[in-house]
């Protein structure tokens, strides 16, 4: 079923379920089995560690793949036995296999990458009992990867590409600087295990809200009161029956979010209103936990699973709205304004600005609508770096999916900008920088389409993003290049700290920005000089391809960096703490 329709089908029995039938209080949680989920494709799941690409073929782990399949993986050096319905013999790095005794000639030799060894997939599926339907283990944007898995058991780690719908409506009274919402929202299990609980991220309660309050008066889930458990920034919601995977509940919850007055990235100045982080949102699942807002006012304290997004948002007349969708409709009437927008494929989270004042510039690049908020800023000069960002991202990263990508000039204190999905704040209180427009645009690729923890992993985004922003101005200005390594490198030598530490772990702002950005510029530096500029982009290109919309968890990227650009453990121990 195509993405959109189904989205579609959720929100309407989202509402179906919501708006009918009597309420009911919720009985006791109840147990259930050993999960073992069936008729699963391998474009459907996301694999952990990931699987590996070799000349138009996919390799698994072959310990950790065929477990979750009932059979087993030995090796010793470079040599594997492989155990299900049949055996197997095999060698890293050679073609010659046998399969129950009989000599098999490979497609694609298995590897060692690190400690783990990889085989085809296709042999794989053949020791686990399943025949070979043509040409499989194909690489993952082909159509061979509709093949049919074995039945699997639940494991962390192992997950469906199943994205939540949000239905947002919000109403923004001014006078109060309050938002008084609604948030419908279709879940889908995408884990092999049963679900006791949800639980949900409240950003505006935490260090990050700057003094914002976030309030939770009601939750309902398939039509349903249920209780929860709100205190401080997570909100714990108890379902009325275990969530099997697969399996979809509709949650309703009303909430009021204070907006604190300031210059931030949660705040009100004057009459413009800028919100992110300012509902209830899914903390994200990493193995088996989930994972909270991080103390810190500095960084990103918190980050989010990809979902799609409907939004309809009530301001007063005469107020212009930008945000991180794109917009599909605007109603006027009596004393609000409703303005509507939809994601369009899975985003990670919906922030916005709103002013009465606010002036819109358009530019389009390729099949994308640029469009910058202003008021007296430099909206010309910032689309014009952004436009030439997106063009030159999409050529070593992938596509950028989205019709739009809006930029708005917001008052920020603490931040020369700040990036969204499909939306990039930057502090009109501070000089204007094409870089910081790059570095932004950059985070499209490095924050959204593939997500990552950056509580305790912004050496991928951030580290990412810095590197991304040098590789842009090497090819389109040298000597700025220059200038700007010798500064990333001057501000790295003041510190040796570990570029992947917690937030909380470095104590402040400027020993985090060392690290993270400028020591993680140079760490994405050092292994570029050591596996080459094609191979660097090779692997960022398929992590971009596998994980797009995703998480990446950091031994996936440090698995996917060491097979594609031939590194050892020692390009990584200098700069990796563990």
């Amino acid at each position: 079923m195509p993405k959109k329709i189904l989205t579609g089908a959720l929100i309407g029995l989202l509402a179906l379920v919501i708006f009918s039938g009597p309420a009911a209080v919720p009985g006791p949680i109840q147990s259930l089995p050993e999960i073992i989920v069936k008729e699963i494709t391998f474009k459907e799941v996301v694999l952990d560690p990931p699987p590996l690409e070799a000349g138009g073929h996919i390799l698994v782990s072959a310990g950790d793949f065929l477990p979750l399949a009932g059979g087993s993986a030995d090796w010793y050096k470079n040599r594997g036995i492989l155990r299900g319905s049949k055996g197997a013999a095999v060698a890293a790095g050679s073609l010659a296999a046998e399969v129950d005794g009989v000599p098999r000639r490979l497609d694609v030799a298995p590897v060692l990458v690190d400690d783990k060894l990889y085989i085809p997939l296709n042999l794989a599926l053949e020791v686990l009992g399943l025949p070979d339907a043509g040409r499989m283990g194909a690489a993952p944007e082909q159509e061979s990867t509709d093949i049919r898995l074995p039945p699997l058991k639940g494991r962390a780690g192992l997950h469906f590409r199943y994205y939540p719908v949000y239905d947002l409506q919000a109403r923004y009274d001014p006078a109060r600087g309050q938002l008084a919402g609604e948030l419908l929202l279709a879940y889908q299990n995408p884990y092999l295990v049963p679900l006791r609980k949800l639980y949900f991220n409240l950003p505006a309660n935490a260090q990050y809200g700057n003094g914002a309050k976030l309030t939770v008066s009601r939750v309902y889930i398939n039509n349903r009161p249920v209780p929860f458990n709100s205190r401080g920034s997570s909100l714990e919601i108890f379902l009325p029956l275990n969530l099997a995977p697969r399996e979809t509940l509709f949650l309703s919850l009303s909430f009021t979010t204070q907006v604190p007055p300031g210059a931030a990235r949660l705040s009100r100045n004057g009459d413009l209103l800028m919100a992110a982080g300012w509902y209830p949102i899914l903390a994200p699942r990493t193995g088996d936990t989930w994972t909270g807002v991080a103390g810190t006012s500095y960084g990103d304290p918190y980050f989010a699973a990809d979902a799609y997004y409907r939004v309809r948002l009530a301001m007063p007349p005469g107020y212009q709205v930008l945000a991180s969708a794109r917009e599909t409709g605007r109603q006027e009437g009596g004393d609000w304004t409703v303005w509507t927008f939809n994601s369009e494929y899975p985003i990670r989270e919906f922030a916005f600005t709103a002013a009465p004042d606010l002036q819109f510039t358009t530019r389009q690049v390729g099949t994308v609508q640029l469009v910058t908020a202003a008021r007296d800023e430099q909206a010309a000069a910032a689309l014009e770096a952004a436009g030439r960002a997106l063009e030159f991202f999409q050529a070593i990263y992938g596509p950028y999916p989205y019709s739009y990508l809006h930029l708005a000039f917001v008052p920020l204190d603490n931040l020369a900008g700040m990036e969204y999905p499909g939306f990039i704040i930057l502090s009109n209180r501070k000089n204007y920088s094409p870089a910081t427009v790059v570095h932004e645009v950059a985070h499209q690729w490095w924050y959204n389409l593939v997500g990552n923890d950056s509580i305790h992993a912004a050496w991928i985004d951030e580290g990412l993003a810095e590197y991304s922003t040098l590789l842009f101005y090497r090819q389109r200005d040298p000597v700025l290049y220059q200038a700007k390594l010798a500064e990333i490198g001057r501000l790295a030598e003041q510190t040796a700290q570990p570029i992947n530490l917690s937030l909380e772990e470095y104590g402040n702002e400027q020993v985090y920005r060392q690290a993270v950005y400028n020591r993680g510029a140079i760490f994405w530096l050092e292994l570029e000089a050591v596996a080459g500029t094609a191979r660097l982009q090779q692997a960022l290109a398929y992590v971009q391809r596998y994980y797009r919309y995703e998480i990446v968890p950091p031994q996936a990227m440090i698995a996917i960096l060491t097979y594609y650009g031939k590194l050892a453990a020692a390009n990584f121990t200098s700069y990796l703490r563990n």
